[in-house]
């Protein structure tokens, strides 16, 4: 969990390039987090993803 989106969004970034599949930055209350699409549902908030291919 990261306090700060833009550590989240280059994790998110960084993890999507080094295992080439998509990410996501997924806000839960007042942090951050990063998953994969793989992971991902319709009831999290979906802030920036991340496409390693796109």
């Amino acid at each position: 969990m990261f306090t700060d989106i833009k550590i989240a969004r280059l994790h998110a970034l960084g993890l999507s390039k080094t295992l080439m599949v998509a990410t996501m930055v997924i806000g839960i209350g007042t942090q951050f987090a990063v998953i994969t699409a793989d992971d991902c549902t319709s009831d999290v908030a979906i802030l920036n993803e991340y496409d390693p291919f796109g």
